[in-house]
C-alpha cells in the first residue's frame, strides 16, 4: 500500500486477524516501509507510532460511525447504562457534599 494512506483493522503481527485501528471512526496512517528488513511504520489513532511487519493484513479506509460521541446523552439513564458496562465512574460525588468521614473536603 502507498504511504500516506489509511487502513483500519490492522494486524500488529502476522496472521493474528486485526488488532489495531478497531473502534469505530477510527484509522491508522502507513507512514513509511523499510524494504530492507520488510517492516512498515503506522501512525496509530492514539499518536504512537508503531512497526509492523509488511505482511500483515489490514483493510484500506476508515471505519464507519465516526461521529457517535459527539450525540448529547441527554438524560440521566443513558449516562447510567453507558458507565453500568464500564466501571464505577458514574454518578460523581463531589467531596465537599460529603460528610467529614467520608471524604477529607467534608463539611460539617
Amino acid at each position: 500500500m502507498p504511504e500516506g494512506s489509511s487502513v483500519c483493522n490492522l494486524e500488529s503481527k502476522v496472521g493474528d486477524r486485526g488488532t489495531l485501528a478497531r473502534a469505530g471512526g477510527c484509522y491508522a496512517t502507513i507512514i513509511a516501509h523499510n524494504s530492507e528488513e520488510n517492516r512498515t511504520r503506522i501512525k496509530l489513532p492514539s499518536g504512537h507510532k508503531v512497526v509492523v511487519p509488511s505482511g500483515a493484513r489490514a483493510m484500506v479506509g476508515v471505519i464507519a460511525g465516526g461521529g457517535r460521541v459527539d450525540k448529547p446523552l441527554l438524560k440521566a439513564g443513558n449516562a447510567y447504562h453507558k458507565y453500568k458496562c464500564k466501571r464505577n465512574t458514574w454518578p460523581k460525588v463531589r467531596g465537599v457534599a460529603m460528610n467529614p468521614v467520608d471524604h477529607p473536603h467534608g463539611r460539617w
